[in-house]
């Protein structure tokens, strides 16, 4: 049913990554799926800069480690963006398209008062991709 499943990562948030990366790792694996996670990074004002092999370090050790739970093939993809904040959800929905994924599993917190208000990177994505998108809590 699903053949490459897209898995967006803020490696800065592990709480959400790690449930969500749970999920992706056993429907990889009932599904003989391969996984591309695809983080989007950026330089804001006050960021400490990180450049894009220390980005592209820590995408491959998180693959490795996706690859280990689910048993499948784990690729990924680091995008640059120059406005992290207003292009993720953007560059989210394009790079699903460009790899081929035919479902996206992403996660999200709990809504916050600005939830109310903005669409969250998740319901972003839920609202918007042309393919399906579990949602993890």
């Amino acid at each position: 049913m699903y053949d490459h499943i897209m898995f967006p990562v803020d490696l800065h948030l592990p709480p959400t990554v790690q449930k969500a990366a749970e999920v992706a790792a056993a429907v990889a694996k009932w599904q003989s799926a391969k996984i591309t996670v695809v983080s989007v990074t950026g330089t804001q004002p006050g960021d400490p800069v990180q450049p894009d092999a220390m980005v592209n370090e820590d995408l491959r050790n998180f693959a490795d480690q996706l690859a280990e739970k689910s048993g499948a093939e784990v690729d990924f993809r680091n995008i640059h963006s120059v406005d992290v904040g207003a292009e993720l959800d953007g560059d989210l929905t394009r790079a699903a398209d460009e790899i081929g994924a035919d479902l996206i599993v992403v996660g999200t917190h709990a809504p916050r008062i600005m939830d109310y208000i903005f669409s969250s990177h998740a319901g972003y994505l839920a609202t918007h991709a042309s393919i399906s998108v579990f949602v993890v809590r």
